[in-house]
């Protein structure tokens, strides 16, 4: 046997062990951490702190954040699924009969790479580099590796899936900050030079910690919100 013949059964081991831990509210709380619509707020948030920190820079941010994702995303489902043609654990013949499903939720047919992943690392991997600083960037990857893992507990991807999703945003995410940053470099450090004579209450990446703390609260109470409904409701 060799290491990738290993690497699979490790791989549908993995997933077997994680869905099949399946208790009610967790269903609802792991459903609704992988639905895009309960960061909508956090979305919101981070959108605040950017003008409040980049001014009208902000603008160029979001555009390049909305071509990462729209990069990481068609990658992963119009090019590599289709290429790689690996079933999701909900669609696999030999597999399928195993794995507990939320709602009867299967996803699409194929699974690799998780678009969920590469997303959320995307967004992670650049949003760490621009904001430069330590309680964002473990949230921000906790959140992301949580949004990750719902995508194992609900069966509709393997692990395997997840980890090479997240690796391919996170890596994205990084190049494209590599873009953003080399096209704006001279700005960037004069505005940090202003920024460090005018305001000491900022970190690396020119943001205000109480901003930061805005932003990381808003994904508390959101998580907090998910626990709450999760136990509340009923399905």
């Amino acid at each position: 046997m060799n290491f990738f013949d290993q690497l699979l059964i490790w791989d549908k081991q993995t997933l077997l062990t994680i869905n099949s831990y399946h208790q009610p509210w967790l269903d609802r709380f792991m459903w609704l951490v992988s639905e895009s619509l309960l960061w909508l707020p956090l979305a919101l948030a981070f959108v605040l702190i950017l003008f409040r920190n980049k001014g009208n820079k902000a603008l160029f941010i979001l555009l390049a954040l909305g071509l990462l994702i729209l990069f990481t995303d068609q990658v992963a489902s119009s090019i590599i699924k289709p290429l790689v043609e690996r079933f999701r654990p909900s669609h696999d013949p030999e597999f399928g009969d195993w794995v507990n499903l939320v709602n009867g939720y299967k996803g699409g047919r194929y699974g690799f790479i998780s678009s969920h992943a590469a997303n959320v690392f995307a967004f992670a991997g650049f949003s760490l580099l621009l904001v430069r600083n330590w309680p964002y960037t473990v949230l921000v990857l906790l959140w992301a590796s949580l949004v990750a893992f719902s995508r194992i507990y609900l069966g509709v991807h393997f692990p395997l899936d997840v980890i090479c999703g997240g690796l391919f945003g996170f890596l994205s995410g990084w190049g494209m900050y590599a873009l953003y940053a080399a096209f704006f470099e001279r700005q960037m450090h004069a505005s940090r030079s202003r920024s460090m004579r005018t305001d000491r209450k900022t970190t690396n990446g020119e943001f205000k910690k109480t901003d930061i703390g805005l932003f990381l609260t808003a994904l508390i109470l959101v998580l907090v919100t998910a626990v709450i409904a999760a136990h509340k409701l009923a399905w």
